[in-house]
């Protein structure tokens, strides 16, 4: 690889374009190589909310939380990323010549979602998700506004739908019991377009 240099002249419009370059993440799905681009500040929030939220409630029960940038495994071959993800007891972990670790054995698996990754975390992702024996919930959480879908798996291929909304919902999240409550995650996120400079 070369040398990067010190001097190179760029706009700052070149120079954010790279770094929405470099920043993102790829998922393998159906054969292909998905890029997921950078996101927003309020996605961000909520990866790290939730994250911070649910991480003393999992290490009680015997689990670990992991945010963006840990891979899941899926049937087919499928390689993800979610948002925020937890295991409970020993990782199973499949390790590649790289370095780059899958896990195997996710409880929970929760993803942001915006109007733009709706379709694909519903969609195709979601049925990813699915094949995945260990997975006992998957929350999809509104990044515009306090709402939380919850999909509880009920057997081997049955799944329970459920869906809470405003700052005085709660969730009861079996796989680590714990309960979440909206008004903690949206802390410090709602209004969407607070603060944000265009």
């Amino acid at each position: 690889m070369p040398a990067l240099s010190s001097d190179v002249r760029v706009t700052i419009d070149e120079y954010l374009d790279g770094i929405e370059l470099a920043m993102e993440f790829r998922e393998y799905v159906d054969g292909c190589i998905r890029t997921v681009a950078p996101t927003t500040l309020e996605h961000a929030l909520l990866v790290t909310s939730i994250g911070t939220v649910l991480n003393g409630a999992a290490r009680r029960e015997g689990c670990q939380i992991l945010r963006r940038g840990m891979l899941i495994g899926a049937a087919g071959g499928d390689v993800f990323s979610p948002d925020v993800m937890a295991y409970c007891g020993e990782p199973r972990v499949a390790r590649h010549d790289g370095g780059t670790d899958l896990l195997l054995n996710p409880v929970l698996l929760v993803e942001i979602v915006s109007p733009e990754s709706e379709g694909y975390e519903r969609g195709r992702k979601w049925q990813g998700y699915r094949s995945i024996p260990s997975l006992q919930e998957y929350l999809l959480v509104a990044e515009e506004e306090p709402r939380v879908e919850r999909f509880t798996r009920h057997g081997e291929h049955f799944w329970l739908y459920g869906e809470t909304t405003g700052l005085d919902g709660e969730i009861q999240l079996e796989s680590l019991n714990v309960t979440l409550k909206l008004a903690d995650i949206y802390d410090g996120v709602l209004p969407a377009d607070s603060g944000r400079e265009e």
